[in-house]
């Protein structure tokens, strides 16, 4: 491992895809089809609950993982456990479209650009399959950016997050030791497997948490609304060239 090395390490869905806010109508629709019509408020309270059930990571991976957390939501909502099995399978039947039709947000490309040529190593660890993780970066025509060896899915670890299993072996693929990476996600539990790998740690609220609930729950080093504000932060403060230099 290349001990001087920095990176940064990406989540997927609701960082560099707009996918969060598409789920989000996914699930409602799907409650509405079931006579269930959710206030934003419990939406927000079933949210919570979720984040508090996974501080530790849940059992189970790939497809059982999936609808599992359909499941938990469903079931929150208020559904009966009968409805609750025909809404998780319905939902993770239209979840591919959904995430195979997300865009890209839009400053994504300028934020890998601007890393790399400033020497980052960057890579992804994300609970989405293999598949979908290479389809979605090819599609969008951002795998070069990344290291191949650092690309790490859900197929790819024993143990989901907030374990930090796969920061870990992200930072590992990328050559760079942990305490000189940067975690990037839009869930509390993506700051929570950073923080336990020893990472630097940005919290995005460009999914459906908000500051005041990355604060409550994970502590970040740092929340941004947007990934060219955290790049900004990470190239005045982290890079090897600045100032203010923090390692």
């Amino acid at each position: 491992m290349t001990s001087n090395a920095l990176g940064v390490i990406f989540d997927l869905d609701g960082t560099l895809i707009d996918s969060m806010r598409s789920f989000y109508d996914l699930v409602v629709s799907n409650l509405e089809q079931r006579n269930l019509r959710i206030s934003i408020e419990s939406l927000k309270k079933v949210g919570t609950e979720l984040i508090e059930d996974y501080k530790t990571a849940p059992s189970g991976q790939g497809l059982r993982l999936v609808i599992s957390l359909f499941w938990k939501i469903g079931r929150k909502s208020g559904l009966s456990r009968l409805k609750t099995i025909g809404f998780s399978f319905n939902c993770v039947s239209k979840a591919r479209k959904v995430y195979y039709s997300a865009p890209l947000f839009a400053d994504v490309k300028k934020t890998l650009l601007r890393l790399q040529e400033a020497g980052f190593h960057l890579g992804v660890y994300t609970m989405a399959s293999r598949r979908q993780l290479m389809e979605t970066l090819v599609k969008h025509e951002i795998n070069h950016f990344f290291n191949p060896k650092g690309l790490i899915s859900r197929n790819d670890v024993k143990r989901a997050k907030p374990d930090p299993e796969g920061v870990l072996l992200a930072c590992e693929m990328c050559s760079i030791h942990p305490s000189k990476g940067v975690y990037i996600g839009d869930m509390p539990v993506d700051v929570i497997a950073g923080n336990n790998a020893g990472t630097i740690t940005i919290a995005m609220t460009t999914g459906l948490v908000n500051r005041r609930i990355f604060e409550q729950y994970c502590h970040p080093t740092a929340i941004f609304d947007s990934l060219e504000q955290a790049t900004t932060w990470i190239l005045q403060t982290i890079s090897p060239n600045s100032p203010n230099l923090i390692f």
